[in-house]
């Protein structure tokens, strides 16, 4: 019997049995929730909304408020082959959290308790499914900060951020995600319970926590952390800088960061992207812009920051103020939540290809994505996030849509820059994951890595219940 029969003769007492881990209010199988968590933010579904389609809908939705009830709710989908999806705030851009299957969604956003802040020892202790800007708010109460601010911040959970390695705004100066992560409690598809162990550091073979970051809701569900946190700054400076070409702009950044500058913003947009995003902000900019934030103690910022200054002087660069740099932080998040209207309602294509390579491949990879990419869409480019060895490429592509070609359209758009990043020596994915959008060129480009994730699955989850058909789907066409 298949998984899709077997689901469809064990409803009721699939529900019968939900109802009584959770209880009635926290069980639904009502249209409007169906729909409602049938996808996230992935633009290609998006796009089947604006033409009437939801094609994944789960069966049933759970809302559970402690890691012993979703070991209960596991245990159960387990026993019946009904599949899972573990679902934070819905906010990711690559189809992760898409029902392929149906089955039960499991919604984490009740488990959004802090458990522990020690501010002796700069950590806690929290449920994932708190919402980032929840948890910042409260750290800040203890002179914390996670230092970890990506465009969703306000729609997205500290769970999605361990499930798809998430990077922040502020990562060149604070880390990435799994920079702060100490050690987790997963419930595996089984309903077993296990936590990996609270230490600053461990020499005892691989690092477990690794299996299940950006695992993307397929191996475990993740339902709290330790994180480390930081103290928050004494002191923040701004700076807009001009340079007249994208590769003496990213020549800037990496001599910063050799000098051993942290800055914890480093933003550079090309023509294209600084006429946009600063024209909103009242500037009129028609070259390549950096936005440096420096932040910390206020003796190391001036420092720093005149650093910097001087090196862009060295480069050529122009500086004109802090004003502007101000301006964008203060609306730094507001981007992402204008993407649902303006493709819905002005029908436009939108979506953001976000990549990464190392420095000597950096100018490279800018100008083979944009030329490939321009052919068919208007192409923004940025260097949203850079680290000493290298940084990220992020490129907004726009065009006219509104016709039954559009998914179509998308689907072409997206092979041309995957193409473009493999051929160029990009990475596929910086900090958005993997989810339904990438998976093929994963497969073709990492076969020997994918076959390994293939073989964890099996061992983690043989039925196949969480998550299927993404990062890993240990067997083919079970849906």
């Amino acid at each position: 019997m298949t998984r899709k029969a077997t689901r469809k003769t064990t409803n009721v007492e699939l529900l019968n049995q939900l109802r009584d881990v959770l209880g009635g209010r926290r069980v639904s199988r009502g249209e409007t929730d169906r729909l409602n968590y049938g996808r996230d933010l992935w633009p290609r579904s998006l796009l089947e909304v604006r033409q009437g389609q939801v094609p994944h809908q789960p069966d049933m939705i759970v809302w559970p408020e402690t890691t012993e009830e979703v070991s209960r709710v596991l245990r159960i989908c387990n026993e019946m082959r009904v599949p899972v999806v573990p679902f934070g705030a819905g906010s990711g851009l690559c189809g992760a959290a898409q029902p392929l299957c149906g089955g039960v969604v499991l919604d984490t956003k009740r488990m959004a308790r802090i458990e522990r802040i020690v501010p002796e020892t700069q950590m806690i202790v929290c449920q994932t499914g708190i919402i980032g800007a929840h948890l910042e708010n409260e750290l800040n109460r203890h002179g914390l900060t996670m230092g970890h601010f990506p465009g969703s911040f306000g729609t997205s959970t500290l769970g999605g951020y361990l499930a798809t390695r998430s990077a922040g705004m502020a990562a060149t100066g604070y880390g990435k995600i799994e920079d702060m992560l100490i050690s987790m409690q997963v419930v595996l598809a089984d309903g077993s319970v296990n936590r990996t162990r609270t230490a600053p550091r461990r020499a005892t073979g691989p690092d477990f926590n690794h299996l299940f970051l950006g695992s993307e809701g397929s191996l475990g569900v993740i339902t709290s952390a330790s994180m480390r946190a930081h103290m928050l700054p004494e002191a923040r400076a701004y700076r807009a800088l001009s340079f007249k070409k994208m590769d003496v702009g990213l020549a800037a950044v990496r001599q910063m960061l050799r000098l051993g500058l942290r800055p914890a913003i480093a933003r550079l947009s090309d023509e294209a992207d600084a006429s946009t995003t600063l024209h909103a902000l009242g500037v009129e900019a028609k070259d390549c812009v950096l936005l440096l934030v420096f932040e910390g103690r206020v003796a190391r910022v001036d420092l720093e920051m005149k650093k910097a200054l001087a090196i862009a002087r060295e480069l050529g660069g122009r500086d004109f103020g802090e004003a502007t740099a101000q301006r964008w932080y203060g609306r730094r998040n507001s981007e992402q939540y204008r993407q649902s209207p303006l493709m819905t309602e002005e029908k436009l294509l939108l979506d953001t290809v976000e990549v990464s390579t190392v420095w000597s491949n950096a100018a490279h990879l800018y100008t083979a994505m944009r030329k490939a990419l321009s052919k068919k869409v208007s192409v923004l480019g940025v260097m949203p996030h850079a680290y000493p060895e290298g940084c990220s490429l992020a490129f907004t592509i726009i065009s006219r849509a509104g016709s039954a070609d559009d998914l179509a359209a998308y689907d072409a758009v997206w092979r041309l820059a995957l193409d473009a990043a493999a051929q160029a020596g990009g990475a596929l994915s910086h900090a958005h994951g993997i989810g339904r959008l990438k998976f093929d060129r994963l497969a073709r480009q990492s076969p020997v890595a994918v076959e390994l994730l293939r073989g964890m699955k099996r061992r983690l989850d043989p039925n196949d219940i969480l998550n299927p058909g993404k990062l890993a789907p240990c067997t083919e066409g079970a849906c």
